[in-house]
């Protein structure tokens, strides 16, 4: 398999990016759900709430990284053709999806940092380093990020459920093979 985007198929980097990125955020969405449904001393997966929420931070940074990483790629590798199957309207609300993604793929690591830092919670990485705390306790900061990183998550989930709905629907109704294109060991 190629590195890079090659006429009608993505590269690997490309897919890599995409399917990390795409099953991290399932995961920490997940994640999210069930440590704040976790009383304190709670024990779910063989991990308690802490744990829970300790890792999703951790993994929060991750995201953010391979986020970063994504999007320089992007802006480096040319990208594929318009697939013939996409109508105009098609292809804008692809576009406009896109953008609102990379909205909410930086914005949720960086609004939920600010709200763990501003709250004086912190971020052990992962239990094995603690993370100095630049911002310092701002209860107020906290509030509007935890607000904006709650806000942000519903709409990347709205922004999601559009994007794979597409994708469904181009695959499951219409058979176009557009999903062939970024699925990982399609050849």
């Amino acid at each position: 398999m190629a590195l890079k985007n090659k006429a009608g198929r993505y590269g690997s980097v490309t897919k890599f990016f995409h399917w990390s990125v795409a099953l991290l955020f399932a995961f920490q969405f997940i994640g999210a759900n069930l440590m704040t449904r976790l009383g304190r001393g709670d024990i779910a997966l063989g991990f308690d709430s802490d744990a829970w929420y300790n890792g999703h931070k951790s993994i929060g940074l991750v995201l953010l990284l391979l986020v970063i990483g994504r999007y320089a790629w992007r802006r480096t590798t040319p990208l594929l053709r318009w697939h013939d199957a996409l109508t105009p309207v098609e292809r804008t609300i692809a576009s406009r999806l896109e953008a609102a993604l990379y909205v909410f793929m930086f914005a949720l690591p960086v609004s939920g940092y600010l709200f763990v830092m501003a709250g004086g919670y912190g971020i052990d990485l992962f239990g094995l380093y603690p993370l100095p705390n630049p911002v310092g306790k701002r209860d107020g900061w906290s509030t509007l990020a935890w607000v904006a990183h709650v806000t942000l998550a519903y709409g990347a989930l709205v922004a999601i459920a559009w994007h794979v709905g597409l994708m469904i629907r181009k695959q499951a109704f219409e058979r176009t093979g557009l999903i062939d294109r970024m699925l990982p060991f399609k050849r």
